[in-house]
């Protein structure tokens, strides 16, 4: 199950780098765009997701390090740990260091996916992720480091965005959050010369690979662009990590009550 486990191994020593920059937020198509770029018509694979970070403490560690490193030059070494080896990336973690991203691997392209519908919408779907730095997870995982920088990463990001783009804390999620990351790519792509797309699945595959310099599949190959709602997986995703944590606890509290009884004498009073 994505988000949970992970078998994909990437050879980071390699001189394979970003070559895509996809900086829109979480809940703004990044499944569908990663599956895009990874398909055989694009043939960037693999691309940067959060489902590849988040099964993994060690990545895990390391991006909280990157997120709280105020240092560019020993920010951008942590980055290499992370993303070298992919070809590409969308959704977190790449969409929170998208200046970074432009500095480190200057040759990328820049697509600024947006949510179909606008702001509106994309405030509803980011609910559904509220879970991940919600109180009764921090303490469900607590038993999980993988949990815990989960926790830790959302609770970065919100802490960031507040100070990045000046935002209260009731602002954070709401139409103002959408439009000022989004402004802020765009910013920081001008500051560099850089042209970003603004893409929406319903854009289809000819305006992408237009700009990426890749052929767009023909009338001939029936092809949809990928649709990849993955909402019901994000929701039981929060069951399994929900269950996990919560049996973690049971099973220590299992083990804890074995030692005393048997410290006891097999009697607890």
């Amino acid at each position: 199950m994505r988000f949970v486990t992970d078998d994909l191994v990437v050879d980071r020593t390699s001189s394979v780098q970003i070559q895509v920059i996809g900086a829109g937020l979480p809940r703004c198509a990044t499944s569908s765009l990663q599956a895009a770029l990874e398909s055989n018509y694009i043939n960037l694979d693999p691309c940067m997701h959060m489902a590849h970070v988040s099964p993994h403490a060690d990545r895990g560690t390391l991006l909280l390090t990157a997120l709280r490193e105020p240092n560019a030059a020993t920010r951008h070494k942590l980055l290499h740990g992370i993303f070298d080896g992919f070809q590409a990336t969308t959704d977190f973690p790449g969409c929170m260091f998208a200046d970074d991203l432009m500095d480190m691997y200057p040759e990328a392209k820049i697509v600024l996916n947006k949510r179909p519908g606008g702001a509106q919408k994309w405030v509803q779907s980011i609910k559904m992720l509220f879970w991940a730095g919600s109180p009764v997870y921090r303490v469900l995982g607590y038993l999980w480091k993988v949990d815990r920088n989960l926790y830790s990463v959302w609770r970065t990001f919100m802490q960031r965005s507040m100070v990045s783009f000046g935002l209260t804390a009731d602002e954070l999620f709401t139409a103002k959050h959408y439009d000022a990351h989004n402004e802020w790519v765009c910013a920081e792509a001008a500051k560099r010369g850089r042209e970003v797309l603004e893409f929406e699945p319903r854009d289809g595959w000819a305006s992408l690979c237009k700009f990426l310099g890749k052929e767009a599949p023909g009338d001939d190959d029936d092809e949809p662009f990928p649709h990849r709602n993955d909402a019901s997986e994000i929701r039981m995703v929060q069951i399994v990590l929900y269950a996990r944590g919560g049996l973690s606890w049971v099973a220590l509290a299992g083990v804890v009550y074995g030692i005393a009884r048997l410290a006891g004498g097999g009697r607890m009073f």
